[in-house]
């Protein structure tokens, strides 16, 4: 068996990675500190391996017209 195929699944972050579990549901700030939504899911690129982006939910009460976006970047996140 190599290193690699004995990873600690249940590691939900390193110094450089975080799991998706603990991205999706956190919330997304302004620069000027307010809140304006909440992340709903990342998409992965399959072939890089690198998050294309995320949607973002925001607006509503209570799940009732809530909106979706999308950030171009996830850079932008």
């Amino acid at each position: 068996m190599t290193p690699q195929s004995r990873l600690d699944t249940s590691m939900r972050e390193t110094p450089s990675l975080i799991g998706s579990d603990k991205v999706e549901g956190a919330a997304v700030y302004r620069s000027n500190g307010d809140k304006v939504g909440t992340v709903e899911r990342v998409m992965i690129d399959k072939v890089s391996g690198k998050v294309a982006y995320a949607v973002m939910s925001f607006g509503g009460f209570m799940g009732i017209g809530q909106l979706l976006s999308v950030a171009a970047e996830a850079s932008d996140v």
